[in-house]
């Protein structure tokens, strides 16, 4: 024969609203408990997700070569490129790209 203690706790003790029926069903864990579970991990995750971003922030704010992008090229540097690419496909001829060049040198010695 099996003895049952019955614990009254007022509104929190094991049969008010937040008791036994609700964390500990008949069938296991109750929902209750389950939202309480995903709730914290989910909390859990931010907090890591949050620590982890700051401190990788950290690591590139301290260490500039970290984490650096290449600069960009100047327009002028751009430019040139972009005649070497046209003369290289034939678009334009020696003389067309001479005196472009030249332009840009001009432009670059004016600036």
């Amino acid at each position: 024969m099996q003895r049952v203690i019955h614990i009254h706790g007022g509104p929190f003790g094991l049969n008010g609203p937040g008791g036994r029926m609700m964390f500990n069903g008949p069938g296991g864990p109750g929902i209750a408990r389950w939202i309480v579970m995903f709730g914290f991990l989910f909390l859990l995750a931010i907090v890591a997700y949050f620590f982890i971003r700051h401190f990788d922030h950290n690591q590139q704010h301290h260490h500039p070569h970290m984490g650096s992008t290449p600069q960009a090229p100047s327009a002028d540097t751009a430019a040139s490129d972009v005649l070497k690419m046209r003369f290289a496909k034939g678009e334009i001829d020696e003389d067309e790209f001479t005196r472009r060049m030249n332009l840009l040198k001009d432009h670059q010695t004016a600036s």
